[in-house]
């Protein structure tokens, strides 16, 4: 990816936690699908659009995975590796499989996965204190790590991209990271154009 990638990427990882600072502590969380695509509007696919689905994870379902998300994205991963999404129930329960069938399946020419992202909250323990944390996370098609930070009650998020996703990161950032090796498409990406946030098409129920 290139640096306008990354930057676009990470100015539309900043919305999204911005976006969720707005509406409030105590939201599920929520799974995210980035994809890009060439711009209409420019010459020969010199620029590429960039979208953001945006997939609502049902928090109440989510308690049948006892480590959460860490557990989540893996059978996500699994499902979709081996085609048999409909086989996992407590999988289905949580979030829109169909819808994220359909996306990577998207017959749109030239169309390109950049990432997986999660935004939720969290509990650090700093100096035997808690402290409530939203987290974006989020792994690119080039295994690139993504954290975006904020600490309830801080007027600005922390914002940190790293290379590539350390052995020993956090299970959400290395079952992204799987997520992303098993529905990635490949081919160069090529310098995205500006970010606009893309309202999903279907919604999941609870």
């Amino acid at each position: 990816m290139s640096f306008h990638a990354v930057h676009t990427l990470t100015e539309c990882l900043l919305h999204i936690e911005a976006n969720a600072d707005l509406l409030g502590w105590g939201r599920p969380p929520l799974l995210l699908l980035v994809q890009d695509r060439p711009a209409p509007t420019a010459p020969h696919g010199t620029k590429r659009q960039m979208r953001a689905v945006h997939l609502p994870l049902n928090d109440t379902r989510m308690g049948r995975y006892r480590a959460g998300l860490a557990d989540l994205l893996p059978d996500l991963t699994t499902a979709l590796d081996i085609n048999q999404p409909v086989a996992r129930p407590t999988l289905a329960a949580c979030v829109d499989v169909g819808l994220i069938t359909d996306l990577l399946t998207d017959p749109t020419p030239g169309l390109r996965l950049l990432a997986w992202a999660v935004c939720y909250e969290d509990v650090l323990v700093d100096s035997n204190n808690l402290h409530e944390i939203r987290r974006v996370d989020a792994v690119d098609a080039d295994r690139r790590d993504y954290r975006v930070t904020r600490l309830r009650g801080e007027a600005h998020p922390v914002v940190r991209v790293d290379d590539h996703v350390e052995h020993d990161a956090p299970a959400t950032r290395r079952a992204l990271t799987r997520l992303v090796q098993t529905t990635s498409r490949p081919g160069l990406i090529t310098p995205t154009a500006p970010w606009r946030p893309q309202t999903p098409r279907r919604q999941h129920g609870s």
